[in-house]
């Protein structure tokens, strides 16, 4: 008899830390073998390189949300993972931004060999309450916290602690989330996650990811201030994340992630694919700023 080889589900809003949990699970895996599939919303599969851990399989499928488009994708890419010797303890698959868990859930559901013993949902405590109030993505990210088990409130160092309590009494009571878990920089433990042995009911009331999203991919060119770059990115009206690389006028790498308010930028001495990811909310994205930067 095939052993079914348990998955780990690890959703969240974009920027929210989900790539940061994962190579913090790779990092203190407590002696397991664990094996990462990765999917990235837009063209180019930025998630991958950002993983940092060394002798582990990535498989990526990029182009659009795990649970629809790439159905099939799913299927081979879990398939190829179950064929490694020695075979994976888990497998971590970090879902898009914007995709649904519990449309996830079921795609997996109807493989044999395979079970979700955990759906983890990371929330980025320094924009979530803005984020449920916004029309255009409350039902998304309250869809993936509610189809969780266990739900991390991350980046609390960005936010006061009366905040966090408030946060963590309408993500606990309003959203019907089972188990919370503050902390910063998603910083916490596998064996926490291994205690967790079944998944929430999920709701499918929210609208699909690919109703509400736009995504494009930027190759920026002569650049003399990287920073001006991403203060540009910053101003522009309905990006909701931008992260790639890019080479500047002298011929430095730059790694850059803009996620609503905030601008991560670090010089990067590796050769990587350049390209710029960008979502943004459906109708309000501006793409002619976007091009003006490339023009």
């Amino acid at each position: 008899m095939v052993k079914e080889i348990p998955i780990i589900l690890i959703s969240g809003y974009l920027g929210a830390g989900k790539t940061t949990l994962i190579n913090n699970l790779l990092r203190h895996s407590n002696g397991k073998r664990l094996a990462v599939l990765v999917n990235e919303f837009g063209e180019l599969a930025i998630d991958e390189d950002l993983i940092e851990a060394e002798n582990d399989k990535l498989i990526s499928i990029s182009g659009g949300c795990i649970c629809c488009s790439f159905g099939d994708d799913l299927t081979g890419a879990l398939s190829d993972l179950a064929s490694f010797v020695p075979k994976p303890d888990y497998i971590l698959i970090e879902s898009s931004g914007v995709a649904l868990p519990n449309q996830i859930v079921a795609n997996v559901g109807l493989l044999n060999n395979f079970f979700i013993t955990c759906v983890v949902c990371i929330v980025d405590c320094s924009t979530i309450l803005q984020k449920l109030r916004d029309g255009y993505v409350s039902d998304l990210i309250s869809n993936q916290i509610e189809s969780s088990n266990l739900v991390i409130l991350n980046k609390t160092d960005n936010c006061t602690k009366p905040k966090v309590e408030l946060i963590k009494d309408k993500v606990s009571n309003d959203l019907n989330a089972n188990v919370i878990a503050s902390t910063t920089f998603s910083n916490i433990s596998f064996e926490i996650l291994e205690e967790l042995q079944q998944t929430s009911a999920v709701n499918t009331t929210a609208k699909h990811s690919n109703d509400i999203f736009d995504s494009m991919v930027i190759h920026p060119v002569n650049i003399q201030d990287p920073k001006e770059l991403g203060k540009l990115l910053l101003n522009i009206a309905g990006i909701e994340r931008a992260k790639g690389y890019f080479e500047d006028i002298s011929g430095k790498k730059w790694l850059i992630q803009i996620s609503s308010t905030e601008m991560q930028l670090s010089e990067v001495q590796d050769h990587r694919p350049e390209g710029l990811v960008i979502i943004g909310l459906r109708g309000h994205l501006d793409t002619n700023a976007i091009l003006d930067l490339v023009s």
